[in-house]
């Protein structure tokens, strides 16, 4: 699969230039509320199209579902799962907190991926047996030794915000503290580098999860991604 990350490797890169075009056009961005604190514009949708266009050129005509322009991949399914702009309110706001991601699942199993966090000049990737590359090169496997003990959570309108606060509570009462990013995608890349002690979410989509399992596992962390409801899923991504 070397030569298959790769191309995966650069269609994320050119994804990456595409949406610093957009942040450098802030006036030609138009922005669409979705729902209560969510947003897409026409940078995302533009993004989302670059993917699918570079991805059936280089892999064929495969099952695609994205964030922004739909599509189908049931749970257990084979094809990619594509988020074009992960934070899309930091993005629209001007914070660095955003990422690309792009994840090949075989039979719902997360088998290569992608994530690009362009402001950070950051492209993490991997594919099973190739370990964690940072910026199209390996990065050796290493234990998180850190005193520093802070764990990411997500949040959204799949579960009731008094459950996420109490989860919470409850790594504070273990003396980490806590944060929210709004952006799994970056949460999770974080996460794989070794900032952050983990990333829990209730409730993503699979294009938020798809790229970063397969990442994060070869990363050395312990992940657990499943499918709680139709189109909902739960990460669950920690080092041990």
């Amino acid at each position: 699969m070397p030569d298959k990350l790769e191309q995966l490797e650069q269609i994320a890169a050119n994804a990456a230039a595409c949406a610093m075009t957009w942040r450098r056009r802030r006036t030609d961005i138009v922005v669409n509320v979705k729902s209560v604190g969510q947003f897409a514009s026409n940078a995302d949708t533009d993004v989302e199209a670059l993917l699918r266009r570079e991805l059936a050129g280089a892999f064929g005509e495969t099952a695609i579902l994205g964030e922004e322009l739909g599509g189908e991949l049931a749970a257990g399914a084979t094809g990619w799962a594509i988020d074009p702009i992960d934070g899309t309110s930091n993005f629209l706001l001007g914070l660095p907190l955003w990422g690309i991601s792009a994840g090949y699942l075989e039979e719902g199993r997360s088998v290569m991926g992608a994530i690009a966090l362009p402001e950070l000049g950051l492209l993490l990737s991997a594919a099973e047996g190739t370990g964690l590359r940072v910026n199209r090169a390996p990065r050796q496997r290493r234990c998180r030794d850190t005193p520093v003990k802070v764990m990411a959570l997500g949040e959204n309108d799949f579960e009731p915000g008094p459950e996420t606060d109490a989860r919470a509570q409850a790594f504070r009462e273990r003396e980490f503290a806590v944060v929210r990013y709004r952006c799994a995608v970056f949460s999770l890349a974080s996460a794989a580098l070794g900032r952050l002690g983990g990333y829990i979410e209730r409730g993503c989509g699979l294009w938020d999860v798809a790229a970063a399992e397969i990442i994060c596992r070869e990363a050395g962390m312990s992940v657990d991604v499943s499918c709680i409801a139709p189109g909902r899923y739960s990460v669950d991504a920690r080092w041990t």
